[in-house]
């Protein structure tokens, strides 16, 4: 089975553009559906699933991201973050 799945901001025309390459290429087309059903599978909440999803797109955003799940966490010498098995 051919599957066609496209990301894009809002209005960029994403969808659009997916179900007619879909299309033409005979291929089933889906977007939002495919959140909905690994959410399901998973048990989770549809945020949850598009958190996951959408990776964090600046640097501060990624220290943040790593920052908020590290289990442990210690402030060492002038200020050094230390996560385990890295230094920021």
């Amino acid at each position: 089975m051919s599957l066609v799945t496209i990301r894009g901001q809002l209005g960029s025309g994403a969808p659009e553009i997916g179900r007619q390459i879909a299309d033409r290429l005979h291929a089933d087309y889906v977007d939002r559906e495919i959140i909905a059903e690994v959410a399901a599978r998973l048990h989770r909440q549809e945020q949850e699933v598009i958190a996951k999803e959408m990776p964090p797109s600046s640097l501060l955003g990624r220290i943040a991201e790593a920052l908020e799940h590290s289990s442990s966490l210690d402030v060492g010498f002038e200020g050094a973050i230390y996560l385990p098995g890295k230094c920021l």
